[in-house]
């Protein structure tokens, strides 16, 4: 079909029609970002993310639910071939121990079901099994995927928890975190400090407590750690026990490139100008090094979005769900939060500032990074945002596009998103 080249910023106006203003700081927050950190000769990989859906059941009920995603690449698979074929193998890989959790954990669901029942005890619902996959850097130096996951097996909660695994975009390899941050006791102490200035309440820091100093000079040194290799720095995570109790959830250390450059070896030590980075709804995200504690937290309640930056909690009064938020950090410092939710039965894509003093929704736009039809429930494809300059979109509304138009898409100067050409 003929691609037509249409006015950025009038479509940007006519989209985010009936927001109201931004309010104009005389001096904005500006970000702590080292150019020396970013890399504007690399080269963004198209993705794409695929979820499936699965409900097993027998006579009397649904006794089992779960999903997986896998992740394909979607570019000239000439030029990046041993890449392609280790994401390709990786998401098969999911997609066999998700058949076999399947059929395990199914069987388990059906004999709890039926033993209670025999014994006049209630069954709980049923099991659950969940797997996502959140692009943390998709790029020709590195590729970088957040797992995370969780199960209900029965009683009082789940389990959740986070993983990594990175990849050498050259070669198609497999990091290891020794491949990355060589300097193994410079890591540990990188971490140890920073865990202890972004938690100083967690319960590891109770006085004479060594836990927390001990798991991690345990996990680095045996490459336990789950980690990321983000545009700015490496990411750890502690799921729940390994350092506080169950409540306390998942603690996060993000190790910047900026902060700690001699922990890097030649090659890992930088990240594209410009990026565009999943996370995951209420796991903590550091995006630089600014005083101002730039740790950035997304979620939902009923009535609200909430945000939590920069030490402040900021809600937006809105109510949406299925969020799926991404956070763009531009070439200047600049940064925006785009959350793809579903609001009143459509999905949209809410647009937030992430640089004043306050954190400001600027506008509301009737499009999403779905792929696949709205209503197909079983299977979903996601494009993925790896490239703040170029990616793909789908429209949901009917306004200067027909509802379920692909577009081209850019971020604009001002955070907004601009529509380049449609199908």
């Amino acid at each position: 079909m003929k691609k037509k080249t249409i006015c950025a910023l009038a479509i940007c106006a006519a989209l985010s029609a009936g927001v109201a203003p931004v309010p104009q700081f005389d001096a904005p927050v500006a970000f702590a970002e080292a150019s020396d950190y970013a890399d504007a000769s690399l080269a963004y990989l198209p993705l794409m993310k695929r979820t499936r859906y699965f409900v097993d059941g027998d006579q009397t009920g649904e006794v089992f639910r779960s999903h997986w995603t896998g992740v394909d690449f979607t570019g000239n698979v000439k030029d990046f071939t041993d890449i392609a074929l280790a994401i390709a193998a990786y998401s098969e890989n999911e997609a066999q121990s998700a058949d076999a959790a399947r059929v395990e954990m199914a069987a388990e669901a059906r004999q709890e079901r039926a033993e209670r029942l025999a014994n006049g005890s209630p069954f709980y619902g049923p099991f659950e099994r969940q797997r996502d996959i959140f692009v943390r850097r998709a790029d020709s130096k590195v590729v970088s995927l957040l797992e995370y996951g969780s199960s209900y097996t029965g009683g009082v909660h789940g389990s959740y928890g986070a993983g990594g695994v990175n990849f050498d975009a050259q070669t198609g390899k497999k990091l290891a975190l020794s491949d990355v941050c060589p300097n193994t006791e410079g890591l540990i102490a990188a971490i140890i400090a920073q865990l202890g200035f972004d938690y100083p309440k967690a319960s590891f820091m109770e006085s004479g407590s060594t836990l927390m100093q001990d798991m991690v000079r345990q996990m680095v040194s045996d490459g336990s750690v789950p980690w990321t290799l983000d545009a700015r720095g490496v990411s750890f995570y502690f799921n729940p026990y390994l350092l506080g109790s169950y409540a306390e959830g998942i603690f996060t250390s993000t190790i910047l490139f900026s902060q700690h450059p001699g922990l890097f070896a030649d090659g890992y030590g930088s990240g594209p100008a410009a990026y565009a980075m999943e996370i995951e709804p209420y796991l903590v995200t550091r995006l630089s090094d600014s005083p101002r504690d730039h740790r950035l937290t997304v979620g939902a309640e009923p009535n609200n979005v909430v945000i939590r930056f920069g030490g402040e909690t900021f809600k937006n009064a809105v109510a949406v769900t299925d969020i799926h938020p991404v956070v763009v950090g531009l070439e200047d410092g600049r940064h925006y939060l785009y959350i793809d939710c579903v609001q009143e039965g459509t999905r949209t894509i809410r647009v937030y500032d992430l640089n004043a003093s306050e954190v400001q929704c600027i506008c509301v736009l009737p499009l999403t990074l779905l792929a696949s039809p709205a209503d197909r429930e079983d299977d979903k494809e996601w494009y993925v945002m790896t490239d703040p300059m170029n990616f793909t979109a789908t429209v949901t509304e009917d306004r200067e596009f027909p509802a379920g138009t692909t577009v081209r898409c850019r971020v604009g100067s001002d955070g907004r998103i601009e529509v380049i050409s449609a199908d």
